[in-house]
């Protein structure tokens, strides 16, 4: 017995259309999926019509002057992109090429947690080539779930009850000083050196910044800013350039040469819990499983440990 043979009683069902489909709901809607070509975005309005006769379900919605995805349609879209990754990895398999995970993390996670120990989170995966896809911990969480992304470092507080999770590490704070610009053994409390040195500080709005800004109100201390920056990563090359202090995660400390640059502790009442999270359907599908997973996570404990 053919246990498909009602998926293909009828037309409307083929590669292409599902392509095109989830092209148009990752795009959000046909008009950005097909850009300012109107004979494509015929096409893919003629190949979405297709899909929902088949189906026999609306996959859009009309919204005003805008065409939605319905939440149908966005359950058909995570079902073909699963299906799409499978092929692909199978491909891959088929052609020896090595497999690739996508490993989701934010700019600062990836720059001083993860690229500096490649080779040792490369042997832990068995020697799958590695992606970085930089993004918020709640996009991360987001794309581990639909199968965008394989495995994400987030902030624990991001996570959905039902994510498959271990927790890493507690995330501190310090204030880190190009050695160029402080006395040898200078023992000024961190304070007095906010208020001394010049100092680049994140644009105000995120959570941690105005936790930063009530301390220093506690302090009664006057930083002396030179400059704003959108990412701790753009406040660490200026630490690095020996242009300005910055008060950076601990984590941090990886990125600088050896006796560049000093760090102080901040008495911060402020750590972010990272966590790892993965999809343990997408990577049994590359061919690793739960002791990858967790060699990963042990290894990533020991080096924050160590740091």
């Amino acid at each position: 017995m053919n246990e498909f043979a009602q998926l293909f009683a009828q037309s409307g069902l083929s590669l292409e259309r599902l392509h095109t489909f989830l092209e148009v709901a990752e795009a959000g809607n046909i008009a950005n999926a097909a850009g300012k070509d109107p004979n494509r975005n015929s096409q893919f309005s003629r190949q979405v019509k297709d899909l929902e006769t088949y189906f026999g379900i609306a996959l859009t919605r009309k919204v005003g002057r805008r065409i939605q995805i319905t939440n149908e349609g966005q359950q058909l879209a995570k079902i073909i992109r699963q299906q799409f990754l499978d092929l692909d990895r199978f491909r891959k398999a088929a052609e020896g090429q090595k497999q690739t995970l996508r490993i989701g993390a934010s700019g600062s996670v990836i720059h001083w947690m993860l690229t500096p120990r490649l080779d040792e989170c490369r042997k832990a995966l068995g020697g799958a080539a590695l992606d970085f896809v930089q993004s918020r911990s709640s996009e991360v969480v987001r794309g581990v779930a639909d199968g965008r992304l394989d495995i994400g470092i987030v902030r624990q507080d991001a996570l959905s009850p039902a994510a498959e999770s271990l927790p890493l590490t507690s995330v501190g704070y310090s204030l880190f000083l190009p050695a160029s610009l402080v006395h040898k053994g200078s023992k000024e409390r961190v304070g007095s050196l906010l208020a001394t040195l010049p100092v680049a500080m994140l644009l105000p709005g995120g959570r941690f910044q105005t936790v930063l800004d009530e301390w220093i109100v506690a302090q009664e201390v006057l930083p002396n800013v030179v400059a704003r920056v959108s990412s701790f990563l753009a406040a660490a090359s200026l630490v690095d350039a020996g242009q300005a202090a910055a008060v950076l995660p601990d984590m941090a400390a990886a990125g600088f040469r050896e006796g560049t640059v000093l760090g102080k502790t901040l008495s911060l009442d402020y750590q972010r819990e990272l966590a790892l999270v993965w999809n343990p359907r997408g990577l049994d599908r590359a061919g690793f499983g739960d002791r990858e997973v967790k060699g990963l996570a042990t290894l990533l404990k020991r080096t924050a440990k160590s740091a």
